[in-house]
């Protein structure tokens, strides 16, 4: 630390220093001033006898006081010297500068601080450009995180020296396994669009260090072990500009790129359904982001009755009827979709001559190629179409292709319902399992385009017996089964089956062939001989064995069957 000065050592100090451009103080070890030099008056405003015998603490921001005092002030008056701080310090216009101050304590004879020397400068310009870096650094880092685009710096030996996490994320590697890859590294296993191995020498970066000229749009096929499949990027790149990369600046090239996998694979989807598009059953029309039709199929011009021509270039808000989709596409459709990607609802259509169609309208976003404009595609699926279809597949589950007839699936729905009509009427109904007579031999000899034909006619005569309480179903190759409620006696039900033995009996005319046929039945009722339709068509079908077996047409079956 500095010794006391005699007086003409203090007195060579402040000639010394009323010629520094610097202002410097001498102060008490409390702090007050006990020397200032002149240039005080320059830098703060204040003349040297308005400071002397002042706190300077007074001057001080008040943010700062507390950082001096356990920083520099504290430290020097225990002896510490060389200490440099910043701070704000107010001037006596009331405006806060920036002061970078260095402390050194002096000290007596006996090494006890008497003085502190304080050599000051006005750093506020150089404080304003440092806080304009960190900004601008720091924008920089937030506007490079933010970007939805990998970006990376190349030097110019084509090594990665800085890139962004984006950069990290879409090429699936961690921020060390990137820093300092290069485009010529084998593990990208990079390929071009054609599956041909993609060569380091032309990768963007690469060529545009080569060339200085930028590449735009570049697609390439990247593998990384943490998909454990391949991803497509589209790659731009620049050259850094020549007069940025004076001095200490290694950039030689920025690459950008986007992951585009998904856009690639939704390009081959297109391609795939481009046939689908042309013949699907349902309309499907291609829409801009305006809401403008740019395409439609012939499904499409068949409802709206039509010509596709006449609705190009018009929005979808025409074909829709205003009491109760005007401005749907502005209002609704396109809000959802800007943030979705997507939408679906009720769409209420007109077509040419002034009709009206409900239909169930789902609309996506797609891309036709990487630089192509989005498009949406609409698909408009007419309700009462989608009503026949699903009373058709209704229809079809519970009915036998060739006859018509129920199957089993829903004979068990309509034994159901008897059994419930039975048991709430405290009444019978009678099951009878019918097995065809002949059939194998005229199937066998004239071949199953006959024998189809023979069950389609059986089929017709058996309904033509019954009544609508009634039901026949076909259960297998040549047997039915039928519920038949309603009737009074055991005798009965047997004179039931006897009508449909004779309307079954008579001959059959079939492609100029002459064929005759019989039937064997088996009788069985509820509940008498059980209230499962699994037991009643166990019993039935062995009335009907026997039946068979002793060359009947018509048996009862026992009661302890």
């Amino acid at each position: 630390m500095h010794r006391s000065m005699t007086v003409t050592n203090k007195s060579l100090f402040e000639r010394l220093a009323e010629n520094m451009s610097d202002l410097v103080a001498l102060h008490a070890p409390d702090g007050r001033y006990s020397w200032v030099s002149p240039s005080a008056e320059r830098i703060l405003g204040y003349s040297p006898e308005e400071l002397i015998g002042t706190d300077p603490y007074e001057l001080f921001h008040p943010d700062d006081a507390e950082s001096i005092r356990n920083q520099t002030h504290q430290p020097a008056v225990s002896g510490d010297g060389n200490i440099l701080i910043r701070y704000r310090i107010r001037r006596a216009d009331g405006e806060y500068i920036w002061f970078e101050t260095l402390t050194q304590p002096i000290a007596n004879d006996k090494g006890d601080v008497v003085e502190l020397h304080t050599t000051s400068r006005d750093v506020t310009e150089q404080q304003r450009i440092e806080d304009a870096l960190a900004e601008s650094e720091a924008l920089y880092r937030v506007a490079m995180e933010s970007l939805e685009e990998g970006v990376v710096v190349h030097d110019s030996e084509g090594r990665i020296i800085a890139h962004n996490l984006q950069a990290a994320d879409i090429l699936g590697l961690n921020e060390d396994e990137l820093n300092g890859r290069e485009p010529r590294d084998s593990r990208w296993e990079a390929i071009h669009p054609d599956g041909t191995p993609f060569p380091a020498e032309e990768h963007p970066a690469m060529v545009t260090m080569r060339t200085g000229k930028s590449c735009c749009q570049v697609l390439m096929g990247v593998y990384s072990p943490r998909w454990n499949n391949r991803r497509w990027i589209s790659i731009n790149s620049k050259p850094v500009p020549a007069d940025v990369r004076n001095g200490d600046c290694r950039a030689a090239v920025v690459v950008s790129f986007s992951d585009v996998t998904e856009n690639i694979e939704r390009e081959g989807q297109l391609q795939r359904w481009s046939t689908v598009y042309r013949f699907s059953g349902e309309a499907i029309i291609l829409v801009d982001c305006e809401g403008v039709i740019r395409d439609a199929n012939k499904t499409f011009s068949r409802i709206v009755c039509d010509e596709k021509t006449a609705w190009i270039g018009r929005c979808v808000d025409d074909i829709t009827l205003e009491s109760r989709s005007d401005g749907l596409f502005a209002s609704t459709i396109w809000p959802t979709l800007e943030s979705t990607g997507s939408w679906r609802g009720e769409l209420w259509l007109r077509d040419a001559n002034g009709g009206a169609l409900a239909t169930w309208a789902a609309m996506t976003k797609v891309n036709q190629s990487i630089a192509a404009e989005a498009q949406y595609t609409m698909i408009l699926s007419d309700f009462s179409e989608r009503k026949d279809t699903e009373a058709k597949l209704r229809h079809d589950a519970g009915h036998d292709s060739l006859t018509g007839l129920p199957n089993r699936l829903l004979l068990k729905d309509r034994f159901e319902v008897a059994m419930s009509t039975a048991e709430r009427q405290n009444d019978t109904f009678a099951c009878l399992y019918l097995d065809l007579n002949g059939f194998k031999l005229i199937n066998d000899r004239y071949g199953h385009a006959v024998g189809d034909t023979v069950l389609q006619l059986v089929a017709d005569r058996i309904s033509g017996v019954m009544r609508s309480t009634d039901t026949v179903a076909r259960i297998g190759g040549d047997e039915f089964f039928v519920i038949v409620f309603g009737l009074d006696t055991k005798s009965d039900y047997q004179s039931f089956a006897a009508r449909i033995s004779e309307a079954i009996g008579n001959q059959l005319e079939v492609d100029g062939l002459n064929l005759c046929i019989g039937v064997s039945i088996g009788v069985a009722l509820y509940p008498d001989h059980g209230e499962s339709l699994e037991t009643l068509m166990s019993i039935s079908d062995c009335a009907m064995y026997r039946a068979k077996q002793q060359r009947l047409s018509i048996v009862l079956a026992d009661y302890d069957a």
